[in-house]
Formats: C-alpha cells, structure tokens, sequence
C-alpha cells in the first residue's frame, strides 16, 4: 500500500488530476445549471409597427419531466431598433436568449417594402442567429404565425418547422435560407427567393373537434388557420417585388434536379371519343443546358428529359387500371404534355423577367461558360439586371414514361 501511495506521489501528473477533480468536481455538481439563465429559442419572429419593432421569440425553457412533451412559449420584446427589442425579450424572459436552435425566422410581408436585411443583419452577426434557419415571409404579423403554430403544436403535435421544413425540401426547392437570402443578396444580381406561409381566418362554422390536416391546419383558439399553398416571394435588393404561387415555382424548379414530384395536368385527351383529364407525376430528370453567343446573342439551350408516371385520370386513381391505354405516352399525350411544361417555364420566366431577378443563376453559368463573351457583352448594357431580358432560351423537352 505505502508503495503504491509513493509511486502516486511521484507521478506530478496525476497528483495535478487529482487536485483538479477536489477542485471542480464540487463546483460542477452545485453550480446552477444553464437552464436557469438561457432561454432555449426554435423560431423567431420581426414585425414592425410604425416606427416599434417587435421581435418574437418561440422559446421552451428545458425542465426535468417525465413525459416527452416540452411546453413553449412566446415572449415578445419591443424597441426601436432590433437590438432594443431583442434585449427587451431577453428582460420578459429573464435569461439570455439562445438562438443557435431557431429553426425557423418569419418577417411579415409589410416589412419587405423596405431592405430586410437591415432586420436580420444584427441577428445573424451579433445574436448567432445560425444561417441554416429557414427564412419565411407571412402576409399577417410574424408574432400571430407563431402564436397559431403553438396552438397548432399544442392539438396536434405539427411543429411549424415541420411544415415549413416539408415546403423547403419539397415545395420552394431553391434554398429559402438565410445564408441563401445572403447569398443572393449580396450577388451581382441581388436576387433571391424566401418561402411564404399564410394566416388565413377560419371557418366560423367549422366543428372545433375537427381538425383537418391537410392544404390548411385549423386553429380554434385564436380562431385563424395556418395555410400552406406554396407560395414564395420574389426579393430583389433585399425587397419584396412579387409574390410566386406554387405552378410559378414548379415553372423554376423545372431546371432544378432535386425538384420531383411536381404534379402536370393536361386536359381534353381523347380516347374512344371520350374526353379524359389526366395528371402526370415527374419521378425522375435529368437536365442538360448550354450557353453561347450567335451573332452577339446569348443563348441558353436547355434538354430536359423527364420520367413521368400517371397518377389520376378524371380525378381518379383506379381509372389508371380500366384505362391501361394511358399507359404509354403517345404522341397526343406527349406534344399536350410539352406544351403545359414550356407554358409553366415561360410563365415563370416571365415573372423573374419583368422584375429583374435572376434566381436561376443565368448569369453565373454564362460568366462561368462564356466568360470573355458575357464580359463583353454586359460592357454594353446600361444595367446587368437587363441581361436575363436579351437571352434567348431554348427548351428542348423530352418524355418518358416511368
């Protein structure tokens, strides 16, 4: 024993382990846990009323229970600036507001008649707000969208992250987060795209019992539902220009390869002179695209090539096994389906046109591809906003059943 204690002593580097565990070991185990000085924040919120900014935090404050279930709240704070109604939040809550975890940051639309990257600025640089957050509009105050969200949580245990994490994978595609908002913001062409969420009242009439989940999530107690339509808005300089719906977004997402699953309808198809209605699913794409000049033209040739798959014909699923002439894709359905597409691209393509606002990074891939021509060129342009207007695209649509 006494040999043992004398190899201990002779060892300096575990006698200074030793003095650290009689140190700390104590300190640890007493000291107050960060729970009770942080206030652990999963979405937020920017209003501005007037000249007043209201931040809104969607906060749960982490307490030992047993059950899973983890109660939230929201805790507002007003100011002039954002870093005045950030700190106000921060005295309501009483605890330091941790924002490493906030999923989700809403702006409402009135607040993107001004430059929005004014509001998040502090936020992102200052308040750690991470830049993976997902970043959203409302067409109603942000604090309203967060207060149904949690009543939507509370009945059904629908998270606002999950809807709006389902759109951003599924609907908006093109990256509606804040280091996307970002990155386009600060981009040549100051173009970007942000998801939108919409309050909507709900029926007066409806039975509080019954919820229905599906395009819209009922809430009874603050009498307004969320709705999820897929909608987006246009920015450019940091302002909102206009708003996409959801066959406008599909129409950019056609040159997206992780953008699948996008439903074409295509109507008056004849069979046995009848007339049938019939909607196809994109399964699979593959998208090849080129950029030249010809005589002083940028041209921009695009081959999509898509696998669809019949889902519905007249609005109905087992139609598909008593019409098994739909199976393949003949020539009728295949020029009506060329046409809806082209007509979908050039929808959407005239939107991002009139506004300006190249989200389809047309002018990266001509700078990239054609560096010394479009170099040039724009030499020549009273503006490189001009430049998505002189392209001359050229789809190419090829279809295949899957």
């Amino acid at each position: 024993m006494k040999e043992n204690i004398k190899k201990i002593f002779h060892n300096p580097m575990l006698i200074v382990f030793i003095l650290i565990l009689i140190f700390f070991t104590p300190l640890s185990i007493y000291s107050p846990g960060e729970n009770r000085n942080r206030g652990i924040v999963t979405a937020i919120g920017i209003d501005k009323n007037n000249q007043e900014i209201e931040i809104s935090l969607l906060t749960f404050i982490p307490t030992a229970n047993q059950t899973y279930k983890v109660k939230s709240s929201i805790i507002s704070g007003k100011g002039t600036t954002v870093a005045e109604a950030v700190y106000d939040a921060q005295l309501q809550m009483g605890r330091k507001i941790g924002l490493a975890h906030a999923k989700t940051t809403i702006v409402n639309e009135e607040l993107l008649s001004e430059d929005v990257s004014m509001y998040v600025d502090y936020l992102s640089r200052v308040a750690s707000l991470p830049e993976n957050t997902v970043f959203i509009s409302t067409n109603n105050t942000a604090k309203e969208l967060l207060e149904t969200s949690q009543s939507l949580e509370n009945e059904l245990g629908l998270k606002l992250e999950q809807l709006v994490g389902f759109n951003a994978n599924n609907i908006y595609v093109t990256d509606t987060s804040l280091e996307a908002f970002y990155k386009g913001y600060f981009s040549e062409v100051k173009s970007s795209i942000i998801g939108s969420i919409s309050l909507e009242e709900s029926d007066k009439g409806s039975n509080q019992e019954e919820t229905n989940v599906d395009d819209s999530k009922e809430n009874s107690s603050s009498n307004k539902k969320i709705s999820n339509k897929g909608e987006a808005v246009l920015l450019k300089d940091g302002k909102m220009v206009a708003k996409l719906n959801i066959d406008q977004l599909n129409g950019i997402n056609l040159l997206n390869t992780r953008a699948l699953n996008q439903i074409i309808t295509i109507d008056n198809v004849k069979l046995n002179d009848d007339l049938y209605t019939l909607n196809y699913r994109i399964k699979n794409k593959n998208i090849f695209s080129n950029t030249n000049f010809e005589n002083d033209i940028p041209i921009y040739t695009i081959q999509l090539k898509l696998g669809m798959e019949l889902v519905e014909i007249n609005g109905l699923h087992d139609a598909i096994k008593m019409n098994t002439e739909f199976s393949e894709i003949n020539e009728e359905i295949q020029n009506k389906l060329d046409i809806e597409i082209k007509k979908q691209f050039t929808n959407a393509l005239n939107v991002l046109k009139e506004n300006k606002t190249d989200v389809l990074g047309i002018n990266e891939k001509f700078f990239r591809e054609n560096r010394i021509m479009y170099l040039k060129y724009i030499e020549n342009l009273e503006n490189i906003d001009d430049f998505l207007d002189k392209v001359n695209f050229k789809l190419n649509v090829i279809i295949q059943p899957d």
